[in-house]
């Protein structure tokens, strides 16, 4: 990301070559947030869909974006100052059944102390985003949310 740029309020996750296909659904001006190295041809598909779509896309790394899921991760992406910070579990998600989703005041307690910059992950749509929202969440993000 530029160093002035706004923050997406949705963000796709691209944790598999699959779900390449679902920037083609995400909105106009939505961040895509790629987990994983893909191959010549899924990445060409994916920058056709982000010039037409006009997305942004980040790669997981400490200087552009990272996942947090407590508060001694969220503290270390605060001091490096990290743009993008994606905090999860907050629902059950179908992607990590085995992880137990964070409580709603924990939640809301991390927010507050990242300044409100959180986005939220895990299970969220945009239905439960307009529920977190009043938490201090800045945006949600999805893996299987824009998929058909």
């Amino acid at each position: 990301m530029r160093r002035r740029q706004t923050i997406p309020r949705q963000w796709l996750i691209v944790a598999d070559a699959d779900a390449v296909d679902g920037a083609a659904r995400a909105p106009r001006g939505s961040g895509v947030l790629v987990l994983v190295d893909l191959r010549a041809q899924e990445m060409r598909r994916l920058r056709n869909v982000v010039g037409r779509r006009d997305l942004v896309v980040v790669t997981e790394t400490r200087q552009a974006a990272v996942r947090v899921h407590n508060v001694r991760e969220l503290r270390r992406a605060l001091l490096r100052r990290t743009p993008v910070i994606l905090l999860s579990p907050l629902y059950p998600t179908s992607s990590h059944p085995e992880w137990k989703p964070l409580p709603r005041m924990r939640a809301a307690a991390l927010a507050r102390l990242a300044a409100r910059r959180l986005v939220a992950l895990g299970g969220m749509n945009a239905k439960r985003y307009a529920a977190l929202a009043p938490l201090g969440f800045i945006g949600w993000a999805g893996i299987s949310a824009f998929r058909t």
